[in-house]
């Protein structure tokens, strides 16, 4: 770390190995839903074209056409409504946390929606059952999915994220823990759905072999510069030059283009992921132990408030969610630690009303909870690169700004 970078989230180590891949059954798919507790998943080229796949199925199925969303969540959410062919309707969050406030959801609610999205976080995971009754309360029938795209592995009261709502969909990609560099998978409870998803997958996706070769090349870059002094030239450098341009979005990661491809994961990517996952369980089991010390030394700070998951919740704690008393004390703090090598930046650059990109992909709705939380909440990795030093570092800053 003298020289190099710590990720934003603790990524599971990439070893040269993998690249070998694994050469015999099971199958990854096989692998995933073993992991995961499921009797099978639907793998993906993206957690956003599995999303993409979730609204499609259900809109095939329904004459309704609007999806309520959390106001803090990916832009790529949007996107991947749109692409399904809905309208997107955010909905608020609690104050200072991520949950959907429900009595505003109750509100939104309409004879148009067709389907509620719960976002679980790599550093928090919300709370379905809760939600799965206050729907059943006063819209019955409306279905869940379940957005885990950062929670691979994340569990609520012993059993697996994803499995509570009618689909869940994870994520493959970089920067959510486990990763092939890009993909995802779907999975549901229900075989009806499964089916009915396979189905779809089978009608939608292309084999692409240009965009699997050019995956496969960036796996193997991946493996090359996920370490930190790949990371400050591939990361930190890029993120950088845009805070210094004044552009926070692009700095986050937070703009992406409308187009979404809905490809196959080919078979080398899939046998390089079966032999990664063998060692994600320890993995997380260190992840989450480096969450507890972080968050129990964090929270010591006056004014500030870490985020700790409730006791049937164990996310995969893939960074911490630190919220300042204000916007400016938050500011403060980024102004300082942001363009350090320290893995301190925002899961998301605003709550999704604020970006102009989306205005017209969404329907209008005040969410001022949401919004607060997005000025006021920034992120501190788990990796094990962050030194003690960089812990103490960090804590310093927070207690003069704070």
């Amino acid at each position: 770390m003298r020289f190099g970078e710590a990720p934003p989230t603790a990524g599971l180590l990439p070893n040269w190995s993998d690249l070998a891949g694994r050469k015999r059954d099971p199958a990854f798919e096989h692998e995933l839903a073993l992991f995961i507790g499921a009797p099978t998943v639907l793998l993906t080229s993206s957690g956003t074209a599995a999303l993409v796949l979730a609204m499609q199925w259900l809109a095939e199925r329904s004459p309704r056409r609007t999806v309520i969303v959390a106001a803090y969540t990916c832009p790529l959410v949007v996107l991947a409504a749109a692409r399904a062919g809905l309208r997107v309707l955010p909905c608020d969050t609690v104050p200072g946390g991520f949950d959907l406030d429900l009595a505003h959801l109750a509100r939104l609610l309409s004879p148009d929606t067709l389907a509620v999205i719960a976002t679980h976080y790599g550093g928090a995971l919300t709370d379905v059952a809760r939600l799965r009754e206050s729907l059943d309360a006063c819209a019955p029938g409306t279905p869940i999915i379940e957005d885990a795209a950062q929670a691979f592995g994340a569990q609520w009261r012993g059993r697996s994220v994803g499995l509570a709502g009618d689909i869940g969909v994870f994520s493959f990609g970089v920067g959510k823990g486990f990763t092939i560099f890009q993909g995802g998978c779907l999975v549901s409870r229900s075989v009806a759905t499964m089916v009915g998803l396979s189905g779809l997958s089978a009608r939608l996706a292309n084999p692409a072999p240009w965009a699997e070769f050019r995956a496969s090349a960036q796996l193997c870059g991946y493996h090359a510069f996920y370490n930190p002094l790949g990371l400050r030239l591939v990361y930190g450098l890029p993120r950088r030059r845009w805070l210094r341009r004044g552009d926070e979005i692009k700095a986050v990661g937070d703009e992406f283009p409308d187009k979404i491809e809905l490809n196959r994961v080919g078979a080398w990517r899939q046998r390089v992921g079966a032999r990664a996952l063998e060692r994600l369980p320890a993995h997380l089991a260190a992840t989450r132990a480096r969450f507890a010390d972080l968050a129990l030394r964090f929270a010591t700070i006056e004014g500030v408030s870490v985020h700790v998951p409730l006791p049937d919740a164990s996310p995969t704690g893939l960074f911490l969610f630190v919220t300042l008393p204000t916007a400016g004390r938050c500011r403060r703090v980024l102004d300082r630690l942001w363009s350090s090598r320290l893995g301190v930046t925002k899961l998301f650059a605003r709550a999704l009303g604020d970006y102009e990109y989306l205005a017209r992909k969404l329907q209008p709705s005040d969410t001022p909870n949401a919004r607060d939380l997005a000025a006021r909440t920034l992120t501190i990795t788990t990796s094990p690169w962050l030194g003690e030093p960089d812990v103490e570092r960090i804590q310093a800053i927070l207690r003069t700004s704070v």
